[in-house]
């Protein structure tokens, strides 16, 4: 491989996470500000990045501290870390609609991984117990990966032809792989030297390539047998994230939300479902944060919550209904931090694309999102309404039970013209050889007369 590169873009500065869409060749990349809250990924087409009129921002609120970025290139979303709120989020390509995919038992989420060919999303997590984590595209089925024998897992990436996941731990200073469900995990290399402190991974074929920020370097080895280790460009300004162009790197594969029905009959977002097997969903609706899903499971309920939506209130779709009204996206502003630019070449050569970032000084604080639950919401309405019907039913029962003891029966027996009874009868009534009347205990009138005419 040769290792000379070129300069896409110089007028950019702490740009700390980049993807591309090699199909439509537009690269994506997170740009964080010294001093204000960093902004979100801003685009722009390859053949026109030096060119900063060509670049769109995409994304500018509810960042806190933007870590890493992936693009699902099949469906037209885009999925980012936030470790200073602990979250994992997704939105369009073009930035109109967003929403938080996952904001529960995370700590430092950093680096970030699609698979858009079986569904899911993978990341590492920084904090203690530091781990590897995946889930599908649309949060559900969540489930750990590596959680032994790892401490900063510091970069990610995926090999979707031979179906394993390799990542790069700055504190181990290790370069491991694993299956993309959790088994046959390998070490591949361990040295100070060459991952003294690596950044981000990319791999193509059979060779990974990682950045290693105190070595300033970008380096490479054999996925296969952990040998071969070569430097391919040094002298860098504190490398950061790095990718691969190429169209291995990203293969096609049938995009169920545009198979028949536009985005899948969903009014806001349509994300893909992991395929965890043969019946599984192909994809479910999501709205924004602060919106819910009616009953369809497709289009919004007209009800907001204060917090986001958790994934478990996503339905699956029906893609034969074609109902789709304009969904309202409250937390969504104008487009404005992610570049958008858009090249027809085709890019047949592999190509390393990296992103530096000034480590003078880190990044501001921004605002936090809600955190209550939408869940404490509809609680807070339905209990009211269950208490009061409570109320009511046992108020009805105990009227009834007084109106039932407070009402008086009486019984005339006329001893005269009182009906006669056989021998036998007459003993189980009580009539005893005594003097007197024996009033029957049942409560009852009785008009009966058979010594009338």
């Amino acid at each position: 491989m040769k290792k000379e590169y070129v300069r896409l873009v110089s007028t950019l500065k702490n740009v700390v996470a980049l993807d591309v869409d090699v199909a439509a060749n537009v690269i994506y990349w997170f740009q964080a500000d010294p001093v204000l809250p960093p902004p979100p990924p801003p685009s722009a087409s390859l053949d026109q990045a030096s060119d900063p009129a060509r670049h769109v921002t995409l994304i500018e609120r509810d960042l806190h501290t933007p870590q890493r970025l992936a693009l699902d290139w099949i469906h037209g979303n885009i999925y980012w870390t936030d470790s200073g709120i602990g979250t994992i989020s997704v939105a369009s390509t073009d930035g109109s609609r967003r929403r938080t995919l996952l904001n529960t038992q995370l700590g430092e989420p950093r680096a970030i991984a699609v698979d858009p060919s079986h569904g899911f999303v993978y990341w590492s997590d920084w904090s203690d117990p530091a781990k590897i984590e995946r889930a599908g595209l649309n949060g559900g089925d969540r489930q750990p990966l590596v959680t032994e024998s790892i401490e900063c897992p510091n970069g990610i990436t995926l090999d979707v032809l031979n179906e394993r996941l390799y990542w790069v731990d700055s504190k181990l200073h290790t370069l491991s792989g694993i299956d993309l469900n959790g088994g046959n995990r390998k070490l591949l290399l361990s040295s100070a030297e060459y991952l003294r402190h690596p950044f981000s991974l990319a791999v193509f074929e059979d060779t990974l390539y990682w950045t290693d920020v105190e070595r300033a370097a970008v380096f490479s080895v054999n996925r296969l047998t952990g040998g071969d280790v070569t430097s391919l460009a040094e002298n860098l300004n504190s490398p950061q994230d790095i990718v691969i162009l190429h169209q291995l790197t990203q293969p096609t594969v049938v995009n169920f939300c545009e198979h028949g029905v536009v985005n899948g009959g969903c009014e806001y977002l349509c994300l893909p479902a992991p395929r965890i097997n043969v019946h599984s969903a192909r994809y479910t609706c999501a709205c924004s944060d602060h919106a819910m899903l009616a009953a369809d499971m497709r289009t919004y309920s007209g009800l907001f919550t204060a917090s986001t939506v958790s994934p478990s209130q996503a339905g699956t779709a029906d893609p034969t209904s074609t109902s789709h009204r304009e969904c309202p996206c409250l937390c969504s502003h104008s487009p404005r931090s992610w570049l958008h630019a858009r090249s027809h070449t085709t890019l047949s050569a592999l190509t390393l694309t990296l992103a530096h970032c000034d480590l003078s000084s880190g990044p501001g604080s921004g605002e936090h999102s809600p955190t209550a639950s939408s869940t404490g919401a509809i609680v807070g309405i339905i209990i009211p309404i269950v208490v009061l019907i409570l109320i009511i039913l046992a108020g009805f029962l105990i009227w009834r039970n007084w109106r039932k003891r407070n009402t008086k029966s009486m019984n005339f027996d006329n001893p005269v013209y009182r009906k006669s009874l056989s021998g036998e009868e007459t003993g189980q009534a009580g009539v005893s050889g005594h003097i007197g009347h024996v009033y029957p205990a049942r409560v009852a009138l009785s008009l009966e007369d058979d010594g009338l005419p």
